[in-house]
């Protein structure tokens, strides 16, 4: 486990309480499950998480404990909260990523005070929209199911921003785009769906969501039938305050 996570964890959690209890939780997996970092960098810990994964369907047809991990008690309360606790982890390392990446994205020699304020407004808005669109994802189609845990699936292209499943069980590879979307976005979408083309077994289709398109990207995107491209906006409510 990385040193720095623990000051990490206790600003991300709200109490005390909370920051023993998944720092506790997070030893007890590592000490079992081994080097979490080697993990990540492998695969995002996305295994450790599928291992930790126990639905309310498992619990009503009585499905043993899936992970390594003795369970004295409710198997699903307690691997949820197991799960949490790596889920955590992984977000942290996204992080120390994300920022150790930053100087060389947003190197001043090369990028004016401009440049560099829009790169990290434009990484702040995706990851604001990525968090939203995950707490309200039948929005975006009724029916779609968020599968990846909660964090970016991983694959030889790169990182899917959200894993979906609709309802008729095809997988839905969605890319959210902050800006205008660029052609090249169709082919990153194009790739990712490629690369879980097999463990979908030809049952995996996409989604572009940005807030506008070049016309080079409509075009693209006109010919490929499982590719949808998607405009999102913004409304207000307001309210006085008495």
């Amino acid at each position: 486990m990385d040193a720095r996570y623990s000051e990490w964890l206790r600003r991300a959690v709200p109490t005390e309480a909370t920051w023993r209890t998944k720092l506790s939780e997070l030893r007890r997996v590592e000490a079992i499950y081994g080097d979490l970092d080697a993990q990540f960098d492998q695969d995002e810990l996305s295994a450790l998480l599928d291992e930790l994964t126990y639905s309310a369907e498992d619990a009503r047809n009585g499905r043993h404990n899936p992970s390594r991990l003795e369970i004295v008690g409710d198997i699903r309360n307690n691997l949820s909260s197991y799960k949490s606790a790596v889920q955590k982890y992984a977000r942290f390392r996204q992080d120390v990523e994300v920022e150790a990446a930053r100087p060389a994205i947003l190197d001043p020699v090369i990028a004016d005070a401009a440049t560099i304020e829009e790169s990290a407004r434009t990484f702040t808005m995706e990851k604001d929209l990525q968090a939203a669109l995950r707490a309200s994802i039948a929005q975006l189609e009724p029916g779609l199911t968020v599968i990846d845990g909660g964090m970016e699936r991983v694959v030889p292209s790169g990182r899917i921003d959200i894993l979906a499943r609709d309802a008729a069980g095809t997988l839905v590879v969605i890319e959210l785009k902050a800006v205008k979307a660029p052609r090249d976005a169709v082919a990153q979408v194009l790739a990712y769906m490629g690369d879980l083309h097999s463990e979908a077994q030809g049952r995996v289709r996409g989604m572009l969501i940005a807030p506008d398109f070049e016309l080079k990207t409509v075009a693209a995107a006109r010919v490929v039938p499982t590719l949808k491209l998607v405009r999102y906006g913004f409304t207000f409510s307001f309210q006085d305050h008495k």
